[in-house]
């Protein structure tokens, strides 16, 4: 739970934080981060012009096991700065309360969205036991009708599960789900704001990956890489705590999430390399990696979306290592058909203060999906393939060519080690710039 309070509003025991602007004096060493301060607290050095510094003083604060504090500090945190200020405190585990000097609207402000993607970053841990397809699709449609509850809009869930008439047109998710006892299923859940009547036109659809756990299936995981595949699933999780926050922002129009959620499992009955599946579109699929699962049940949610004709798509996944490779666990991935990302989804990112990069998308990625047996294979093959580019290549083709897109491979979802920026575990990336891009369309 994280409080905040107006500047010595409190009566509660607090450690006296003072973020100052330079170097420590001697005898310290001038790389030294904090010293003891006059009052009993601490005095944390910043530089002002680097990147993030108050979220690096954030780490520095929380490396003390201080968790509880008065903070003043010589260089003004923005109502956003001190939001990642808070954010980068969170570690999952202690509670938070911080007295600031911020107006009291704004401190509310602050806290009600550093709880809400918090608590959304704990969803993210789950473990797999807990998070199956159908339970986690479930838990989230509660978060998102709660909060439509309390401004007045209309919450829907439609869950498309095995063994439903409906499910037979979800090829991958029949396909990446074959050898798990647990339900792969798609949940579609509608919002339309309180401003809006039942059959207001569709805005933005968003399409997720919700993987509960990955093993990778025949195409097997090392034991390092899986033993962190609970948050497989993150995507379905950031875009559902988007949708949340938006709604508790303002939101003023219609919005779908499509939730592809399944476990990646090895069976006897399971997926095989080898094997062909097709989609209602007619692309055939040949396998070449079971562990290529993500863009095999986005594409049925993108499918989806695409034939009920909204505004823009965005997808978004936990999708490629080569992302990671590419720009880090820091930032995210967008990618576009298009030369230029949108602009109120960039400025949204921009302003919120979002870390992410674009990656290229040109149409001769196609050719490293080539295959001789079917229309494309489900994984990138061949000398110098750009996996995150060849990934988006695939699901492109799942999007009616006259729909915006906006392809995020979301490799900032985890921090196994944390950062000079956030504590290890579910990072929030994106739940803030998402929700706020909803909200200004």
């Amino acid at each position: 739970m994280i409080k905040l309070f107006p500047n010595y509003a409190s009566e509660m025991k607090l450690v006296s934080i003072n973020l100052k602007e330079g170097k420590a004096d001697s005898p310290f060493d001038e790389e030294t981060k904090f010293v003891p301060s006059s009052n009993g607290g601490y005095d944390v050095f910043v530089n002002s012009s680097d990147f993030k510094w108050y979220q690096n003083a954030a780490r520095t604060i929380a490396s003390l096991g201080c968790f509880s504090i008065r903070l003043t500090s010589e260089v003004k945190l923005s109502p956003n700065e001190f939001y990642w200020f808070v954010t980068a405190l969170y570690d999952g585990i202690h509670d938070i309360s911080i007295e600031y000097d911020l107006a009291a609207e704004e401190l509310s402000k602050v806290e009600a969205m550093a709880n809400l993607v918090s608590k959304f970053r704990a969803i993210a841990d789950t473990d797999s036991k807990i998070s199956t397809p159908t339970s986690v699709v479930k838990a989230l449609f509660e978060e998102i009708e709660s909060a439509a509850s309390e401004c007045g809009a209309k919450a829907s869930l439609t869950l498309i599960k095995r063994g439903d008439k409906d499910f037979e047109s979800c090829t991958g998710l029949k396909a990446v789900g074959l050898a798990s006892d647990e339900d792969p299923c798609m949940g579609i859940i509608d919002v339309i704001p309180s401003n809006l009547d039942e059959n207001a036109p569709l805005d933005v659809a968003m399409v997720g990956k919700g993987i509960t756990f990955d093993t990778g299936g025949y195409s097997l995981k090392p034991e390092k890489f899986m033993e962190t595949m609970r948050t497989d699933k993150t995507a379905v999780i950031y875009l559902s705590g988007a949708l949340c926050l938006a709604l508790k922002l303002g939101l003023k129009r219609r919005c779908r999430l499509y939730l592809c959620c399944s476990e990646n499992m090895v069976s006897g009955r399971g997926m095989l390399p080898g094997d062909i599946i097709k989609y209602p579109n007619d692309i055939s699929v040949e396998i070449n990696n079971t562990d290529a699962e993500g863009r095999l049940v986005l594409a049925d949610g993108l499918l989806k979306a695409s034939n009920d004709n909204p505004s823009f798509i965005l997808d978004m996944a936990t999708l490629t290592g080569a992302a990671k490779v590419a720009v880090g666990r820091d930032m995210f991935s967008v990618l576009t058909s298009e030369a230029t990302l949108d602009e109120k989804l960039k400025s949204s990112f921009d302003e919120c203060g979002e870390m992410y990069w674009q990656l290229p998308l040109a149409p001769y990625h196609r050719r490293f999906l080539s295959s001789r047996r079917a229309t494309v294979t489900n994984s990138g093959h061949g000398e110098g393939a750009p996996g995150s580019s060849v990934a988006a290549s695939f699901l492109e083709q799942f999007v009616k060519k006259d729909i915006p897109w906006v392809h995020i491979d979301l490799s900032s979802a985890y921090l196994p080690d944390g950062s000079p920026f956030l504590a290890a575990g579910p990072s929030g990336s994106t739940i803030l710039g998402l929700a706020t891009w909803l909200c200004t369309r």
